[in-house]
């Protein structure tokens, strides 16, 4: 994936005033300041952002699993930066990145990332990409179902590594969504892993 153009300034929000944006509904993430976020989108959006990560990692309390798959590892992603570049062609992509620290609970028996680990944290990470477009192309973005994640490992992650993952959209149109990303250490700039995430919204009708 080629580095990132420089951010240009974000787009006005273009949803249908005729369907409200349903993350909007969404519980807010008391851990999580918006104002330490770095990118070009104001801090009301990427708290709207936090909170979809916050939901769909931990469930926020309201999901109908209480205590969701892994929600301890999620509650320590932290978003460092959002944005929405324009693209060459006239359309937009969004860009998303996040930092955590591998802790013993997402280790294997070597003392590495797990792939399963390493898999769920991606999973919420590339859909906050495609998040970002959900009013500017009317998506909906409140569920979904994967179709395929595709990771390429490069260098094993110890424990105590500092992740520095980027996720970005490559393609959302109708109920398709696609998103690239990367792992990297974040003190050498070692790839650890790359890869792509498929998935499909849900339908509008579907309940969370």
């Amino acid at each position: 994936m080629p580095p990132s153009p420089s951010p240009s300034p974000s787009r006005p929000a273009q949803s249908d005033p005729a369907q409200p944006d349903p993350a909007l509904s969404l519980p807010p993430a008391p851990h999580i300041d918006a104002t330490l976020i770095e990118g070009n989108l104001s801090s009301f959006e990427k708290q709207l952002n936090a909170n979809a990560l916050t939901y769909f990692m931990t469930g926020s309390g309201v999901s109908r699993i209480k205590t969701p798959f892994s929600a301890a590892i999620g509650r320590r992603v932290r978003i460092v930066e959002i944005n929405v570049f324009e693209d060459d062609f006239g359309g937009v992509e969004g860009e998303v990145r996040y930092e955590v620290r591998v802790e013993e609970d997402m280790c294997n028996v070597y003392g590495t990332l797990h792939g399963g680990c390493a898999a769920y944290i991606l999973d919420p990470c590339t859909m906050g990409a495609i998040f970002l477009l959900r009013n500017l192309k009317n998506l909906n973005m409140l569920g979904g179902i994967s179709q395929n994640m595709n990771i390429n490992w490069h260098h094993p992650a110890p424990l105590g590594t500092t992740l520095l993952i980027t996720t970005r959209s490559v393609f959302a149109e109708g109920r398709t969504r696609l998103a690239w990303c990367e792992m990297r250490d974040k003190s050498t700039n070692s790839l650890i892993l790359s890869g792509t995430h498929a998935f499909i919204s849900a339908k509008p009708s579907a309940k969370l």
